[in-house]
């Protein structure tokens, strides 16, 4: 019975439900708590021996399992009765992988065809899923030069990325239907661009993938509370694209960037010489950003190099070849979007809030300007990550979605 002079509504007591209220929603597990991290082998390809070609290897479909977050790729080079003073080449070991792609079913691309320096690129600055992963840190990494019986063998582990975050399985691939796989295809470096000096006898490369996936929960649990069955924003996509515009060497350029229309999470640099070395010297001393001709961002070289360094944790300087905690020679990091996480604006992480995430439309001008390319500067390879949203407001913070 309602207390004295409680409201009613159609001769019933209003009761929680003033106003017209509709009733709170049942609460429902967050899909992260209700799914389960899972891995399994997706393919092998290998032992493969290298020669003076690059070989294409043929395309693995993934597994159907869950929702994808991303692919393990475990790579041995094997070398074998070398007594050469074998030297590599400065992408070496990751540029063993070439043409990398990751296709959805129709035949779309996810990751556009990379190398595999650019997808060490990728890991050690993208700060995808759970964060920033230098492939080189990893106790397993192996890289072996000189004249010893194994010159020329190497050992690495590195991520093919897909989910964006870990805290709610954003962007994580629906991959349930047999009948529409995934496909990763990838190819083995030549000799020649792997090593300036060869091993006596080829290497042979093996190349192990497993998959790191969420399982698909049920729509109740065990109690009968309610589940979330997919990633919140299921569907939104994380795209990496690139394009290598010309550049002119001793020149001021403004270049349009093209990958414009879904929303940029970051760009990824890499300056090369005629020779194809990535060059330090040749970077810009003055690169503006511009977004609908609205400057955004000024960075001198050292300035930007200061701010990666600081955002990275990344202090032992800048290196010709890959090494754990200095930043890579020729590769720039526009991180700015991406660094708005639990740890504030002064560290990039896998947690970044998407505050700060730009949303681009297909109109939208997109703009990098060098003031000016050094003598020696001959290309740019530019990788843009952006999303591709289910919907407007999937590309921000966890708790709008």
């Amino acid at each position: 019975m309602p207390l004295p002079g409680a409201p009613t509504v159609a001769g019933k007591p209003a009761g929680g439900n003033q106003g017209g209220q509709a009733p709170a929603a049942a609460p429902v597990i967050p899909f992260t708590r209700a799914s389960r991290k899972k891995r399994r082998l997706a393919g092998t390809y290998g032992p493969i021996t290298m020669n003076t070609a690059v070989q294409a290897l043929p395309p693995i479909a993934l597994p159907a399992a869950g929702y994808l977050k991303w692919l393990r790729l475990e790579v041995t080079i094997a070398s074998a009765g070398n007594s050469a003073a074998v030297a590599w080449k400065n992408d070496g070991p990751f540029s063993i992988l070439q043409n990398i792609q990751l296709l959805s079913a129709n035949g779309d691309s996810l990751i556009s065809l990379i190398d595999g320096f650019t997808l060490y690129v990728l890991n050690k600055y993208g700060a995808f899923a759970s964060g920033c992963i230098d492939p080189v840190a990893d106790p397993n990494f192996t890289q072996i030069s000189g004249s010893g019986a194994t010159g020329g063998s190497a050992h690495f582990n590195i991520r093919v990325p897909v989910e964006v975050d870990s805290r709610d399985g954003f962007c994580a691939l629906q991959n349930m239907a047999a009948n529409q796989s995934f496909q990763l295809q990838l190819s083995i470096n030549s000799l020649a661009n792997m090593y300036s000096v060869l091993p006596t006898a080829a290497p042979t490369v093996t190349v192990r993938m497993v998959m790191e996936y969420w399982s698909a929960p049920a729509a109740q649990n065990t109690d009968g509370i309610a589940q979330a069955t997919a990633p919140p924003a299921n569907g939104s996509v994380s795209l990496i694209q690139s394009q290598t515009p010309s550049i002119n060497p001793n020149s001021f350029q403004n270049l349009p960037l093209l990958n414009v229309g879904n929303t940029v999470r970051a760009l990824f640099m890499i300056l090369r010489d005629a020779a194809g070395v990535r060059t330090e010297v040749d970077w810009p001393d003055v690169f503006n950003v511009y977004v609908n001709n609205d400057p955004w961002y000024y960075n001198t070289r050292n300035n930007w190099r200061a701010d990666m360094a600081a955002q990275y944790d990344l202090f032992g300087g800048i290196s010709a070849t890959p090494a754990a905690t200095k930043l890579d020679n020729g590769v720039f990091v526009l991180q700015e979007f991406i660094n708005d996480g639990a740890s504030g604006d002064g560290n990039v992480n896998g947690a970044a809030n998407r505050n700060l995430l730009l949303v681009t439309g297909s109109a939208t001008a997109f703009n990098i300007e060098a003031q000016n390319w050094g003598a020696a500067a001959s290309s740019l390879f530019v990788v843009t990550n952006s999303i591709r949203p289910r919907d407007p407001s999937a590309v921000y913070a966890p708790n709008l979605i």
